[in-house]
């Protein structure tokens, strides 16, 4: 009787878990500002509390927190805006220019190699591959813009992002042990245990790898503009956007500046190649070690096979949320089985 009264309230509590995640699937549109909120919250807590243990109370905590924050967006942000703006103008105005000239290389590859004397299949295969790879670089090219539409169009959310985060922040105690009186209390020190797994976990993915691409950004930014590559900042924000995708975001992120020096010149292809190889190898060997130090607790073949899988179903997105959600859903499962078991 014992066990079948577990199973039937685990059964309903099961329903309840699934039925809470299709609610929020159902309004998830009206969701993105309280998705921000959160994200911004989870990364801004850990000042907050440093904050709170040098003796500030934590509304002023929080309060020099944003005071800091808005002005270093006002500041820095005004300027660094005003130059994407001007960056995505030109990049607009030159597109048509850029998409010409890589169909131009591509015929130029093409009569190379149909005037060499390999095999007919080979040939062949060798025109599905740059047919495939001009389709995915105006496909990259579609992707990039519309999540550049896309930012604007949700900016209501995210100037109201903001405000939801200060009041996560200001009530982030009250919120978890509201959260945990929800639970049975046999459950709370295991979902304790378990919120901190996740901590740990995201601590490396989020805050670590976040950090590491903010300042692979920086530098890939100033190193293309030494370089004077066209749209360094736009590429340069993109590639540390990607580089937060293991082993891969270097690769894609390293693409539209590689493209772009090939239209101008061989030369400029080399120096931008060294470039990106150069920054990978300080942040392989010097700022990722020092900043993220252990590693996610997945195996590289599972990072891999995490990051196909996310980008075969959702794209880029997915490429950047593969792994988090794996390496939850790994701490999710060991605590359920530790219940269970």
């Amino acid at each position: 009787m014992t066990i079948r009264y577990s199973f039937i309230k685990i059964g309903c509590l099961a329903g309840a878990f699934l039925l809470i995640i299709y609610f929020f699937w159902f309004v998830r549109s009206a969701l993105y500002p309280f998705i921000i909120a959160l994200f911004l919250a989870y990364m801004l807590n850990p000042m907050v509390c440093y904050l709170e243990r040098k003796g500030f109370q934590r509304l002023w905590a929080i309060i020099m927190i944003y005071i800091i924050l808005f002005g270093i967006v006002i500041i820095g942000g005004s300027k660094l805006l005003t130059l994407l703006i001007k960056d995505l103008e030109y990049f607009s105005q030159d597109l048509p220019r850029i998409l010409d000239r890589i169909d131009e290389l591509l015929t130029f590859l093409q009569s190379q190699y149909q005037n060499s004397t390999l095999p007919y299949s080979f040939r062949l295969a060798i025109d599905e591959a740059l047919l495939a790879l001009e389709y995915d670089v105006q496909q990259f090219i579609g992707q990039i813009v519309n999540s550049i539409i896309a930012i604007i169009r949700n900016s209501i959310g995210v100037v109201i992002s903001p405000i939801l985060t200060f009041y996560l922040l200001y009530d982030w105690y009250q919120i978890k042990n509201e959260l945990l009186l929800l639970l049975p209390g046999r459950l709370r020190i295991e979902f304790i245990s378990f919120l901190r797994d996740v901590d740990k976990v995201l601590g490396g993915i989020i805050r670590g790898q976040l950090t590491v691409a903010c300042m692979i950004g920086i530098f890939i930014t100033i190193g293309l503009s030494f370089l004077k590559v066209k749209f360094a900042l736009i590429i340069g924000i993109l590639a540390g956007i990607f580089d937060v995708i293991p082993y891969f975001g270097a690769i894609i992120g390293a693409a539209p500046a590689v493209m772009l020096a090939m239209i101008e010149s061989p030369w400029l292809t080399v120096k931008v190649i060294v470039l990106f190889v150069v920054i990978q190898q300080i942040e392989g060997n010097i700022i990722q070690p020092k900043i993220i130090g252990e590693n996610i607790g997945l195996h590289p073949l599972t990072v891999i096979f995490c990051v196909f899988v996310g980008g075969e179903m959702y794209g880029i997105i997915g490429m950047l949320l593969g792994v988090p959600v794996v390496a939850i859903g790994q701490v999710l499962m060991r605590h359920i089985l530790k219940v269970l078991l």
